[in-house]
């Protein structure tokens, strides 16, 4: 009497192959910077909450497009988002900022206003 798994071998080394590029694909992208990102709008939340905090008019903020560099010697990554909001006088303006996160735990370290 004897057990039957269901899968063959052929299966079971389909799986295990599949299972080894899932996981270089996320030590890539983690390598990429991409696990910092949201998954919804491609933002990073510090970021963009530190940006909001400077405007005149916070609810004005629309995300554009976040890029992130792969991870540096340091452990960092270098981070630049673009984003609209109104200025003083009512129009809207394209903005950028500029900032570092660390990777391990995808901590904002410290960022700038480039243009508003």
């Amino acid at each position: 009497m004897g057990f039957l798994s269901g899968e063959t071998p052929e299966e079971k080394e389909r799986a295990k192959s599949d299972a080894l590029l899932e996981s270089s694909k996320k030590a890539d992208d983690k390598r990429k910077g991409f696990h910092c990102l949201s998954a919804w709008d491609g933002s990073d939340r510090q970021l963009v909450d530190a940006v909001k905090e400077s405007l005149r008019d916070p609810s004005s903020f629309e995300h554009d497009e976040t890029r992130i560099s792969p991870v540096n010697a340091e452990g960092l990554h270098f981070i630049f988002m673009t984003f609209r909001a109104k200025n003083g006088f009512g129009g809207t303006n394209v903005g950028s900022a500029t900032g570092m996160v660390r990777q391990s735990d995808c901590r904002l370290m410290n960022w700038q206003l480039v243009s508003s």
